[in-house]
């Protein structure tokens, strides 16, 4: 029989997709796909980002210190009243004073601390009245409202000193969880995507910010903190989190 089509070279690739998600018949132990190639959106650039990263004692804080004066930032006075409450840390992310700026630690941060207005929809279940819009001409990228204040306020400063702050990826919902895993891998083999209703994309408390310019993340690393942000992945320098009770 003719096989004009390759179905035997197709069916042999299938076959061999199939394997490689077969768990082996002996042992215990089921061994790990292969980290996952091309996630990274921006490449080389990233890397060279990563190896230029600026430590605690070496960052340039003096010149890429921020300058207010002059832009209404927006706020929630109503949350200042009590300032070491959560309430006053979230409204002190909002006005970016958080904490002063300078470079902070990369990871290590722990379980994100869920905000109780958001605990009980469920990660990756927040329904769209309890998100807010990210301001970011094209997109429709939405965080917590809360974080997305801090954040529209963190890319107005950074616009200040001549950076174009943007994000390409914010709020998950628990499917987008799943299809992630299903093309990006699981982060605990190699992957770069947290188990389906972990991750802190799915309490819209999380950006994958676009850090292609070292002058620019040299600025969010600087500044970002007063907001409330952190780089909290170490090998993933686009990834920063709201937790303005840690910075």
């Amino acid at each position: 029989m003719n096989d004009p089509g390759g179905v035997s070279a197709v069916l042999g690739r299938i076959q061999g997709i199939e394997a490689r998600f077969t768990p082996p018949q002996t042992g215990t132990e089921v061994t790990p796909p292969p980290p996952v190639q091309g996630f990274e959106p921006f490449g080389e650039v990233y890397d060279q980002a990563v190896a230029a990263r600026p430590t605690a004692q070496s960052a340039p804080t003096a010149q890429l210190l921020p300058a207010t004066a002059g832009r209404p930032i927006a706020s929630s006075s109503s949350m200042v009243a009590r300032p070491m409450s959560v309430s006053g840390l979230v409204a002190a992310a909002i006005d970016g004073r958080a904490g002063p700026a300078g470079v902070r630690p990369v990871g290590g941060y722990g379980a994100m601390p869920t905000p109780p207005d958001l605990a009980a929809y469920g990660n990756g279940r927040v329904p769209p009245e309890a998100l807010g819009s990210v301001d970011q001409p094209g997109s429709k990228h939405r965080l917590h409202a809360p974080a997305a204040a801090s954040w529209n306020n963190l890319v107005a400063e950074a616009a200040d000193h001549g950076f174009d702050l943007r994000i390409t990826d914010s709020y998950r919902s628990y499917e987008e969880q799943v299809d992630l895993v299903r093309r990006k891998g699981l982060y605990s083999q190699g992957g770069y995507a947290a188990v389906p209703g972990t991750s802190n994309h799915g309490w819209g408390l999380a950006v994958d910010a676009d850090v292609r310019n070292p002058d620019l993340q040299r600025w969010l690393q600087v500044n970002a903190p007063r907001f409330g942000w952190v780089e909290s992945v170490p090998r993933e320098p686009w990834h920063w989190e709201f937790r303005p009770g840690q910075v």
